[in-house]
């Protein structure tokens, strides 16, 4: 939904008083209507859901219709995130669901797939007695959950994967299947996914990264490409992360370890990146390797020295030191 604006939005804001003020017979509702796009838009990107909402609201008060106002409502619902704002967002999405818009299938699929972590989160909650359920039998009810998170992933990767017949290498597609299919616990078909998309990201890197050596580069231009560049550099951090995960459920370290040191390549000071290299090298049996890593995630984390994960840190180091005195 993100997009770059044109329009500046003092000017916007201006030229809506503007309409607002000037009386009726002045009023353009297309020009208003258009302006109301851009500034729902740009309050987007701007991470203003508020006032998104609010633009998209008096749009689609002129044209109830339109299919670009009722999307950019179901993803500021997607962004908010709350169990209210999902179910709103599938409601809108499905309503748009036959538009012959990809964008709708697409949200109606993450809406969908967040939905069925709310259910196995219940599901968690009521089979540990956090949370409080009215059913006679709890047990029964957490059974309910689970199959209500059930079908909403597989209805979820359903509509992935028409987006992605639609829409081949549509990256957010690719990204959700990988992701709902480890919901699912299958590991190895996420994982076809996972590097399906990171092979796509680091294409586009290549040739984004070609595209800026040109030497007629407007400003403009090369703003735009290092934005392009960036957003996909994002996305690989992303992608090896979740890769990383799936090798270490699958119990395959030597591919975790490599997806891990991809990470660091975009993220060399992100502190549990390295505080999971060094787990990982801790149990390869690469003791020295891993006191390193363990000591860049202390020196870059900021938790409190009480933390779980910072005590464990300290453990782990202390293993290391251990093994490598065995050896020598």
């Amino acid at each position: 939904m993100s997009r770059l604006l044109h329009l500046p939005l003092f000017l916007a804001l201006s030229l809506l008083s503007a309409c607002a003020s000037d009386g009726e017979k002045r009023v353009d509702p297309e020009k208003q209507l258009e302006l109301h796009r851009e500034l729902a838009l740009r309050f987007y990107d701007l991470d203003d859901m508020s006032r998104a909402e609010d633009q998209a609201i008096k749009g689609l008060e002129l044209e109830p219709d339109d299919v670009q106002l009722r999307l950019l409502l179901g993803w500021v619902c997607q962004r908010r995130g709350t169990s209210r704002d999902i179910f709103a967002a599938e409601k809108i999405f499905r309503e748009l669901e036959g538009a012959d818009d990809y964008r709708a299938v697409l949200g109606l699929g993450v809406a969908l797939e967040r939905k069925g972590v709310l259910y196995d989160e219940a599901a968690d909650a009521v089979g540990s007695g956090e949370r409080v359920t009215d059913a006679k039998d709890p047990q029964r009810r957490v059974a309910e959950l689970r199959e209500l998170a059930r079908d909403a992933w597989t209805e979820s990767e359903a509509c992935y994967r028409r987006v992605v017949e639609k829409k081949d290498g549509e990256a957010q597609a690719l990204n959700g299947l990988a992701r709902v299919l480890a919901l699912q616990r299958r590991w190895d078909e996420s994982l076809q996914w996972n590097r399906k998309l990171l092979a796509q990201c680091e294409e586009e890197l290549r040739v984004w990264s070609a595209q800026l050596e040109r030497p007629d580069l407007s400003v403009e231009e090369e703003r735009r490409l290092r934005d392009l560049r960036s957003g996909t550099e994002k996305l690989v951090l992303a992608v090896t992360q979740e890769a990383a995960i799936l090798y270490r459920t699958l119990g395959r370290r030597d591919e975790e370890l490599a997806a891990l040191e991809q990470a660091l390549l975009y993220a060399p000071d992100l502190p549990e990146i390295h505080s999971r290299r060094g787990q990982a090298l801790a149990e390869l049996g690469r003791p020295t390797e891993a006191i390193a890593s363990l000591e860049n995630f202390l020196k870059l984390s900021t938790l409190e020295f009480e933390h779980p994960d910072i005590q464990r840190a300290y453990e782990l180091i202390a293993e290391c030191k251990r093994a490598e005195a065995a050896r020598n």
